[in-house]
């Protein structure tokens, strides 16, 4: 919001975020009761060159911020801020002096990226004070009330601030000289050519647009031939997808019925094993003896002691003969 007829001045690479606000004068008036005399006149605002401001930060009159500085979120400006300097809070406050920024956005970077910015071996944003150049807000406030017409400012604006290219315009630094008289400049303004307008002569009238051709009907079928070729394409894709994937999940399946049958062969082999092993020992001398000697005590009453007798004669001979024995 600009008020009360004073200026806001801006100077070049600055970086605004949102929600940035400008008030050069106080909605009412404010007395001093001992001297009955105004306490908070109106007052321009000046912003340097190479200035970040974050989101949502307030200006009020008689700021200064100067070049390369930093102004944090949701800070109000109330007075001066260094070059090179970090501040930040309502009222605003210097937290950091010495620093320098850049404006590449760091958002999206990879790791090659970011470690690519972590030297910088230049000195384009470090500012310097220098008496013979420093563009002073009061000096450059003086001039602007001396002169009567929007004209004449116009022509000061351009011919001692934008055409000033220097670099350490508004660089400024504590206790460095303030109250000092603007640097010469050359009137170049004039030299400018400018193109007046009368508004009330009828304006020529801008050509009609051509209009835009129509296809033919050859060219409506070869583009809806193209059309149908092109979803065609499509589709076919699709199917080779489709069909990669239904061969990808039949190779699981085969390789699943393959571990099965592994397993069950080797669940098979394990049974002949312990199958064989059983008619080893089935028929073992120990083990047919044993049974023998079982078999006649059951039938002890029928002579089963007798018969056993005879019974292990003949499973010696059966296994000499085996070559068991």
């Amino acid at each position: 919001m600009l008020l009360s007829e004073k200026n806001i001045i801006i100077g070049d690479q600055c970086l605004f975020s949102h929600t940035i606000w400008f008030r050069n004068a106080d909605p009412h008036l404010i007395y001093d009761n001992i001297t009955n005399k105004r306490i908070n006149p109106t007052q321009s605002i000046y912003i340097g060159d190479h200035v970040w401001v974050g989101q949502e930060v307030a200006f009020l009159i008689k700021s200064f911020v100067t070049s390369g500085s930093i102004i944090g979120t949701k800070s109000v400006v109330t007075k001066l801020c260094y070059s090179n300097t970090i501040n930040a809070g309502n009222p605003i406050k210097q937290v950091k002096e010495n620093i320098s920024w850049r404006g590449e956005c760091v958002h999206n970077w990879d790791l090659e990226e970011t470690n690519k910015y972590n030297y910088i071996p230049n000195n384009d944003f470090k500012y310097t004070y220098n008496q013979n150049e420093f563009l002073s807000p009061k000096a450059i406030e003086e001039k602007l009330d001396s002169l009567n017409t929007a004209q004449e400012k116009l022509e000061f604006i351009y011919d001692a601030i934008y055409c000033n290219k220097n670099k350490n315009r508004f660089a400024y630094f504590k206790d460095m000289p303030y109250d000092i008289p603007l640097p010469k400049y050359e009137s170049k303004f004039k030299s400018l050519k400018f193109e007046e307008i009368d508004e009330t002569k009828p304006q020529p009238t801008p050509p009609a647009p051509k209009p835009t051709p129509q296809p033919t009907p050859q060219e409506l079928e070869i583009k809806s031939l193209k059309d149908k070729l092109s979803q065609k394409e499509k589709d076919i894709n699709n199917l080779d997808i489709n069909h990669k994937k239904a061969l990808t999940s039949q190779e699981l399946e085969i390789k699943s019925l393959k571990e099965a049958l592994s397993k069950k062969e080797k669940d098979i082999s394990s049974l002949e094993i312990n199958y064989q092993k059983a008619l080893n020992t089935k028929n073992h001398l120990s083990y047919k003896l044993g049974a023998a000697l079982i078999k006649a005590d059951k039938n002890w009453y029928k002579g089963g002691y007798f018969k056993f007798i005879f019974e292990v004669m003949r499973i010696k001979k059966e296994h000499r003969n085996r070559g068991q024995i």
